[in-house]
């Protein structure tokens, strides 16, 4: 299947691929960076995936070439709303291969929408 034209909202997870990333405003003003590690079924068959919440924040929105280098904090089981409350759309892609990262989510760790905004603000703000 083709990648998505970014940016996108998702709707399911038929258009997620491991990599793609997403803004997470801070109260502050900057931007911690979601992750998408896999699409998963545990949460959702359609609407279920792994997210990351990445080692990175910023003044503006992430892109692929501030991603590089760049690890994972935390990993979860998420519904695309996570996405959509959070970020609310998809804004492009870099490869998890690129930079070594795999999806290894904590098998009792089950984020609510708003989950990763409060562990980057513990991280970042």
């Amino acid at each position: 299947m083709a990648d998505p034209d970014y940016p996108f909202v998702p709707k399911s997870n038929r258009h997620l691929r491991a990599g793609q990333f997403w803004a997470v405003p801070l109260q502050d003003g900057r931007f911690a960076c979601g992750r998408v590690m896999t699409p998963s079924v545990r949460i959702s068959p359609r609407a279920g995936f792994v997210a990351g919440l990445m080692d990175w924040v910023g003044d503006a929105p992430p892109t692929a070439s501030a991603l590089a280098g760049r690890g994972v904090l935390r990993q979860g089981h998420a519904h695309v709303k996570t996405i959509v409350n959070t970020g609310g759309e998809v804004l492009g892609c870099r490869d998890l291969d690129e930079d070594g990262l795999v999806a290894e989510p904590d098998p009792e760790s089950t984020w609510g929408f708003m989950f990763i905004v409060r562990l980057a603000e513990r991280a970042f703000g």
